[in-house]
């Protein structure tokens, strides 16, 4: 058994933070810290999905610039297009910088953000050193805020 502080991420999984890791795991008493990986997530299935949707929009793009001509914003479906164009670029970058990794350590965190949106979940977000030197995001929903800031300020994670 291991010493850790921890707050729900959903229904079946808690995020532990310990002297030496911030991890995930199956159960409120870890008895292991999972296996590091520090891989984007640039090839993972979702993001080879983006990309699909991104070269079938660039080619209905292209198409219609050729088949409309100066007209190409006279067709309502072209705004569309250009806006999951844009919207799958944003994806695909976001891709290239994020990581699923269940297990970070604390000493190449580079910093760490509590974000509450409005109309979604609350979430952290943590910056961390990744293969050669690349800063990668590993966002981690939080459940419940009211328990989790706590968590983050006694661990000194958040400031």
């Amino acid at each position: 058994m291991m010493e850790s502080t921890y707050f729900r991420v959903n229904k079946k999984e808690y995020c532990h933070i310990t002297n030496d890791h911030v991890f995930i795991f199956n159960s409120k008493v870890p008895t292991r810290v999972p296996v590091e990986h520090g891989l984007s997530e640039a090839w993972g299935i979702l993001s080879v999905l983006n990309y699909i949707f991104f070269f079938l929009i660039l080619i209905y793009t292209a198409f219609s610039v050729m088949y409309y001509g100066g007209g190409f914003f006279m067709n309502p479906v072209n705004y569309a297009a250009v806006f999951l164009l844009i919207l799958s670029m944003k994806r695909i970058m976001d891709g290239k910088f994020s990581s699923r990794t269940p297990s970070i350590q604390r000493s190449k965190i580079r910093s760490v953000e509590f974000k509450t949106p409005r109309f979604s979940y609350p979430r952290v977000n943590i910056f961390f050193e990744g293969p050669e030197g690349k800063v990668l995001k590993r966002v981690i929903p939080v459940l419940y805020k009211q328990e989790a800031l706590p968590v983050l300020q006694q661990t000194k994670l958040l400031a």
